[in-house]
């Protein structure tokens, strides 16, 4: 059996899961977003932030809790099915317009779906546990792709299903995408058996605490970029949903105008997924890819600044969310494996699971006390300039601590091989490329 049959399987079936997850959140929230734009729901999106970051930590420890006591497998089966079960819970209540509940599906989705995506390539990281580092990097590349080859499918789906369909309707069949993605799921876990006789393998540095880990600087640093990375999403969301909200589509011009943003964000990631990433960071280094979506949402943030239009608005979304999701993302978590490996869950967590609510909720509690000075009732659109000038300074901050990223890990790494190779961007990644470290570590022992 060739290299590239012995692993079709194995590749395909992860794939098609994390395909069929992404392409119900994409359709899934058209719907949601659909709704809950059609009125004043972007008077309650400050709230909303503020409600996620604080349920997105928690969420997640639950998850992990539940895998340690049923197991990776129950437990990833039975996340998928309730949150499919939630979901289309929820639709017989959406058509009464009521926000309370329109606020808890808007908040439930990408809560749920956060663990979701996590428990999926923790999957793929069990099958690939013992295959050579050289074709798991390949086989995880596609799996990759498939995420967001599933987006784009899912906007293309929704953009089909609006004339025929109210958005309540595409929340439902959200609802149904994610219980196929279960039952692929279940094909997995029956076509790969766990080996018996498995242990519980112990986490390394157990006991590193948070104050030993952020003792060193290039930790604080990362939590410090990715707390400003946090922010500047914040404000161009905040942005992009305004102009949406004061267009004033209908609920079906809501659905048709998010299924075409997010066909024009998947497409555009995974053009970049496929033919760009791996070139940057090979030509610039680590340094230098993490450079780049901070310098495009300086030079973007100027130009809404001067054009403050929903056409520049849309631009400056589709910039930060495609550049986010490709090039950036993984990139950004290759910056993470300088981090010693006894404190490198402990840092993640903070950086990636912390720090960045946190910077949510600051940047949601001033949108809200914004909004309580605006009155509701005026049809006249939101006035969100200054938005684009407080992006400014925050893009341009977390350029300049980008930029000295390079200079902490000079200093503060011990392992001189590993610094050398960072600075020219060919770190020896101990981990297989584009699977979130976060998962990794807390998967560590949990069988």
């Amino acid at each position: 059996m060739t290299e590239k049959n012995e692993y079709r399987l194995q590749t395909l079936l992860p794939a098609i899961s994390v395909g069929l997850l992404t392409m119900a959140f994409i359709v899934a929230k058209t719907g949601r977003d659909a709704l809950f734009f059609q009125g004043k729901g972007l008077f309650q999106l400050p709230m909303a932030y503020m409600v996620m970051g604080l349920s997105s930590v928690p969420a997640a420890f639950l998850y992990v809790q539940a895998m340690k006591i049923w197991g990776a497998r129950a437990a990833r089966v039975g996340i998928i099915v309730f949150a499919a079960a939630v979901i289309a819970a929820f639709v017989p209540f959406l058509p009464q317009m009521n926000y309370s509940v329109l606020l808890s599906l808007f908040i439930f989705i990408p809560t749920i779906f956060g663990p979701m995506f996590a428990t999926i390539w923790l999957q793929a990281a069990e099958l690939f546990e013992n295959v050579p580092k050289t074709v798991a990097a390949r086989c995880f590349s596609r799996i990759g792709a498939s995420s967001l080859g599933g987006g784009m499918i899912g906007g293309f789906l929704s953009k089909g299903l609006v004339p025929y369909l109210e958005p309540q309707w595409l929340v439902f069949v959200g609802a149904l995408i994610t219980l196929a993605a279960a039952g692929v799921v279940v094909k997995t876990h029956r076509s790969f058996p766990a080996p018996s006789g498995m242990k519980k393998d112990k986490k390394e540095g157990e006991k590193s605490g948070v104050t030993v880990a952020f003792s060193k600087k290039y930790a604080r640093m990362l939590l410090l970029i990715s707390m400003t990375g946090a922010l500047a999403g914040l404000f161009i969301d905040f942005q992009f949903y305004a102009a949406a909200s004061s267009a004033q589509m209908g609920s079906k011009g809501n659905a048709s105008f998010f299924a075409n943003f997010y066909i024009m964000l998947n497409l555009g990631s995974l053009i970049l997924q496929l033919f760009a990433a791996p070139k940057i960071q090979d030509k610039l280094g680590l340094r230098g890819g993490l450079l780049i979506l901070p310098f495009a949402l300086l030079g973007g943030a100027t130009f809404v600044t001067a054009v403050a239009t929903a056409l520049s608005r849309s631009v400056l979304k589709v910039t930060e969310g495609g550049l986010k999701s490709s090039i950036h993302r993984s990139i950004w978590e290759q910056a993470f494996i300088p981090v010693d490996s006894s404190e490198r869950s402990v840092v993640k967590v903070f950086v990636d699971g912390i720090g960045a609510r946190i910077a949510e909720g600051l940047g949601a509690t001033l949108l809200f006390v914004w909004l309580m000075r605006v009155d509701a009732s005026d049809p006249s659109p939101l006035n969100t300039g200054w938005i684009a000038w407080m992006l400014l300074p925050t893009a341009g901050v977390w350029l300049w601590l980008t930029r000295n990223l390079r200079m902490d890990l000079v200093r503060e790494s011990s392992a001189a091989p590993a610094v050398a190779s960072a600075q020219q961007g060919e770190i020896d990644c101990v981990r297989f490329p584009d699977q979130c470290p976060c998962t990794t570590e807390w998967g560590k022992g949990i069988k």
